[in-house]
């Protein structure tokens, strides 16, 4: 695929598309799994600078290829990519990111994709001078928990695609009650007993590595938490504050809990992040003019004129990788990869995400003072 710099290259979703993946960890196993169980796509290539995840790539992965840097890929001049999937940890990402980018390949990026605004809007930037698609993998955005959240704001079949506007089609919120009515406020409290861990091979313990992670909990989950924020309100904040919890309060620690809230104007969503709660729980509420509406684990409570009602999901902490969250992402990829006029949507809250939670570590570097996006 040339590299035509401002035209802008989709792919129909017609035409099978050809991935590399690169970085071979939690995420970049899923994905390939995940690519596995999709039509329409090849995985040719995976990169990962561990010796142990090479070889298992190249075992899982017939007739593909392995290397250990994306620079490797690159000079090999194999020009059947397509995609570059990015499953490093945060501090590559933008490295990565620029460099698929200026060589002509659409790009999807583990969160967060960018950690300060400047540098998204740069990204940004590129992948339009290049003609190119920058998509974000927020697969909280396209779960079930969001589809079900959604669906009661909306009172009906969810959207909730990256584009903020037609998404994939959730089941609404299955209750008798339908909708909440206006959106007053929103909760998410995600409490863990440690970190996510890596795989062995490779830095088990990066989230904890400023230099990897580029940021604590507030970066790794608050990012999931900020985006679906962004789509229950249909825009950004205009003003947040924020508190987070280092080891031992050493200032070059990354944070292993935080506290944050972003204020609407006409509503707010509060959201309270732990490594170190000593359980493993998550729970998400909406709350508006007409009814509320609860997510606990996997069981969801909701209240509405007509009384109250239960059903069950599958609780999001029964996979690190989320695997059966992949293929509705990847249709609401291939759904905008497809159309250029609906590139804008994912660029917009790759954008908004990074202002918010740099804005988070602004507020709480000043003692949780309130401060405007």
């Amino acid at each position: 695929m040339s590299a035509t710099p401002g035209a802008r290259a989709p792919i129909g979703r017609e035409t099978t598309v050809s991935v590399a993946v690169v970085g071979f960890g939690t995420a970049g196993g899923g994905r390939l799994s995940g690519y596995g169980a999709v039509p329409g796509v090849e995985v040719t290539a995976v990169v990962d600078p561990s010796p142990e995840r090479r070889g298992q790539a190249a075992r899982l992965l017939p007739g593909g290829r392995v290397f250990a840097s994306y620079e490797e890929l690159a000079a090999s001049g194999d020009t059947r990519v397509d995609v570059v999937d990015v499953c490093t940890p945060p501090a590559l990402h933008d490295r990565l990111t620029r460099a698929a980018l200026t060589a002509g390949r659409h790009v999807i990026c583990e969160k967060p994709v960018a950690v300060r605004g400047a540098q998204a809007r740069e990204l940004i930037a590129l992948a339009r001078e290049r003609g190119r698609l920058l998509f974000p993998s927020h697969n909280y955005g396209t779960s079930p928990l969001m589809r079900t959240l959604r669906g009661a704001i909306d009172g009906g079949p969810a959207e909730t695609g990256a584009t903020g506007a037609t998404g994939a089609t959730g089941n609404g919120a299955d209750g008798p009650g339908g909708g909440i009515g206006r959106l007053e406020s929103a909760t998410f409290r995600i409490l863990r007993d440690r970190h996510a861990r890596g795989v062995p091979g490779f830095a088990p313990d990066w989230r904890r590595s400023a230099e990897l992670a580029g940021g604590g909990i507030l970066l790794d989950h608050g990012t999931h938490c900020v985006y679906m924020a962004l789509r229950l309100f249909g825009r950004a904040p205009a003003k947040l504050s924020c508190t987070v919890e280092r080891p031992g309060g050493d200032p070059g620690a990354v944070d292993e809990a935080a506290r944050l809230r972003l204020d609407f104007g006409d509503g707010t969503c509060d959201i309270e992040l732990s490594w170190t709660s000593g359980e493993r729980s998550n729970h998400y509420a909406v709350s508006g003019s007409d009814g509320a509406l609860s997510i606990d684990d996997g069981e969801v409570t909701g209240r509405g004129r007509a009384g109250e009602w239960r059903r069950s999901l599958v609780s999001p902490s029964k996979d690190q990788t989320h695997l059966e969250w992949f293929a509705p992402m990847y249709e609401d990829f291939r759904r905008v990869l497809a159309s250029p006029d609906l590139w804008d949507g994912p660029a917009g809250e790759i954008e908004d995400t990074a202002r918010i939670v740099e804005a988070a570590y602004a507020s709480a570097a000043s003692g949780g003072r309130t401060v405007p996006i």
